[in-house]
């Protein structure tokens, strides 16, 4: 009998034990880091973005940002709203509440992405914004040196936030939902270059559906050729080649920073077309090649082997370089690369 209530009282005893085994803590994947702070608070605690966080302020998008997301804030520096002419928070107080608030929304994507959800050697990856329309991030070799967006290098990444990530960009990204042409159109520094593509019969394709990458000239780089626009008036189109003016207009979009990215291997990274990351015949004018490496657009024979290089001119500053319209993309180049002489039908 003793033996049996001995028997009984160990198997209950190693039930217990079993059972306690059997239980151990529930596995909680993603669980959020309840030391990290959300978007909005953790931009109106950094120094280093003190205007972002002001403009966000004034368009209501501070407490947005400390909601659930997930979000991806792409946040640009003081430095880069500096480069701008926004010095002080007050600066923000003459701009359009409605324009401000569309830039500022530009620069949160609505998903939780880092730079490992970009593929390398890749450009113009769209991920969705606040405003409704994409950014484009690209990616080269290098995450820490080649991670872009819009064409603006990204200079810190992949800061985690309780409610999404934060990367810290040089430049404040914009989107203008208006035409190349439209926007050439209302730029008086443009008028002569608008002028020129008018009268050439190029300008009002760029108001149809893209995508366009046009290299604008401003009105200094004619008048440093002493033309005028009463000159470009004058100019028979019948009288010149495609490549006067042809030069300026490619049929396909690309940040500057995809030519960094997509230059091939072995090239010079100038505008040795072995190296160039675009390179094509001037429609209607094939006898040239137009393209662009690195920050130059240059004028080729199309014809390499015999034929050297007619021109090139660099791009830029940083402020007139990847201008993100509803249908291309425009940079600005400092001087012509192809004269009126050079492109004269002669007899």
């Amino acid at each position: 009998m003793m033996m049996k209530q001995y028997s009984l009282k160990f198997m209950v005893f190693l039930l217990l034990v079993l059972n306690l085994a059997c239980k151990h803590e529930r596995v909680v994947l993603f669980a959020p880091n309840l030391n990290l702070r959300p978007a909005g608070e953790f931009i109106n605690n950094n120094y280093e973005f003190k205007l972002f966080n002001a403009a966000l302020k004034i368009t209501g998008l501070s407490e947005v940002l400390n909601g659930q997301g997930p979000f991806t804030v792409f946040a640009p520096s003081d430095l880069a709203f500096n480069n701008m002419g926004i010095r002080t928070p007050a600066d923000f107080q003459k701009m359009n509440l409605d324009s401000l608030r569309d830039v500022m929304k530009y620069h949160i994507v609505t998903q939780r992405m880092s730079s490992m959800d970009v593929a390398k050697k890749t450009v113009d990856n769209p991920f969705n914004t606040l405003l409704g329309h994409p950014v484009l991030l690209s990616l080269g070799n290098d995450i820490d040196y080649d991670f872009y967006i819009n064409g603006s290098r990204i200079i810190r990444k992949d800061i985690d936030l309780a409610n999404g990530i934060l990367n810290t960009v040089d430049k404040v990204i914009k989107y203008q939902p208006v035409t190349v042409k439209k926007y050439l159109e209302s730029q008086e520094r443009y008028r002569i270059f608008t002028a020129a593509l008018k009268k050439f019969g190029l300008l009002d394709q760029l108001d149809m559906q893209g995508p366009w990458t046009v290299v604008a000239l401003p009105n200094s780089a004619f008048e440093q050729m002493n033309i005028s626009e009463d000159d470009i008036e004058k100019l028979n189109p019948a009288s010149f080649k495609k490549r006067l003016f042809g030069t300026y207009i490619f049929k396909l979009q690309f940040f500057r920073s995809d030519l960094l990215i997509l230059t091939k291997s072995g090239g010079s990274g100038g505008y040795d077309p072995s190296g160039a990351a675009v390179r094509v015949p001037i429609p209607g004018d094939e006898e040239y090649s137009h393209g662009m490496a690195g920050y130059n657009l240059f004028v080729i024979k199309t014809d390499y082997g015999n034929y050297p290089i007619v021109r090139e001119t660099t791009t830029g500053p940083a402020d007139r370089i990847d201008l993100l319209f509803k249908n291309g993309i425009i940079h600005e180049a400092g001087e012509l690369v192809i004269y009126p002489e050079e492109a004269l039908i002669r007899p």
